[in-house]
């Protein structure tokens, strides 16, 4: 059996869209969310297992599409297994020291992966972003693959600061929703919206049409975690209640000014396409 994934200029009405989600480096970066997450909530050992399992599973499913496994898929297998080792053998000490830094580790080590692949001139993404684009100028992918893999090594290096400083500087580990979560998160959803924009920008441009989507498209999506940040405040008391509701209240402001905005750059985009 072999799987395939869509292309872009292959048959829309084709079954096996969903496999696309293979190519983009946010499903190679699933084992690391999953240490992050599920470390505290189960046991590390359960946690590094899940994280192995899905390290594997991406592997397999490279290696099914006929494809040579990514590098970013090949390190979480290393890594996972060594830690899976270290989870089963490893005394309480350390286990109890790697549950509560489960998330600054895994940050710290992908973002070494990014920095690390960016000096050998190998950026982390390029693996996927020739699988997206498969017909886009090798120079612009090349391109696209640093900007990319720059966005998520300075997202990932923020993440880690801010869980550096909530788990070894701020005296109250377990109840710290902004350094714990928050702060941790927003910057990956950032860097997520950001690439995403950026290569559409940068491929409709090689094209010849108009850069689209427009910055205010980037800026309301962004915008709009505001809210939930916000909520997650209020629901768990992180903050002062006006400190909550002021950030729902600025969130949602900004997300439609944001959303007016693009619809009128919409609609310019068109005018000028069609002259």
């Amino acid at each position: 059996m072999r799987l395939t994934a869509r292309r872009r200029d292959a048959d829309p009405s084709r079954p096996d869209g969903l496999l696309l989600l293979l190519d983009d480096p946010v499903t190679g970066l699933l084992p690391w969310f999953a240490i992050a997450f599920l470390a505290g909530p189960l046991s590390f050992l359960v946690a590094s297992v899940v994280a192995l399992a899905l390290s594997l599973a991406l592997v397999t499913a490279s290696k099914l599409r006929g494809e040579q496994a990514k590098m970013l898929e090949l390190s979480d297998l290393v890594f996972f297994i060594g830690l899976t080792i270290v989870a089963a053998l490893a005394g309480p000490d350390v286990i109890s020291w790697l549950e509560d830094h489960a998330d600054e580790v895994s940050n710290v080590a992908v973002a070494l992966l990014a920095w690390v692949s960016l000096a050998v001139g190998r950026p982390f993404t390029a693996q996927y972003s020739i699988n997206r684009f498969p017909n886009a100028d090798r120079a612009l992918l090349a391109h696209l693959d640093r900007v990319g893999t720059t966005i998520w090594g300075l997202a990932l290096t923020f993440a880690a600061g801010a869980g550096f400083y909530g788990e070894f500087v701020l005296p109250d580990l377990a109840t710290n929703l902004w350094t714990g979560w928050i702060l941790q998160t927003a910057p990956l959803i950032v860097a997520f919206n950001t690439t995403i924009w950026f290569d559409r920008r940068a491929l409709a441009r090689q094209a010849g049409q108009p850069p689209f989507p427009g910055v205010w498209a980037l800026l309301r999506d962004i915008s709009f975690w505001i809210i939930p940040s916000g909520c997650l405040s209020l629901i768990f008391e992180s903050a002062p209640a006006w400190f909550g509701w002021s950030l729902v209240a600025v969130g949602l402001t900004l997300t439609l000014i944001f959303w007016a905005l693009q619809i009128r750059e919409d609609g310019r985009l068109r005018i000028i396409a069609s002259h």
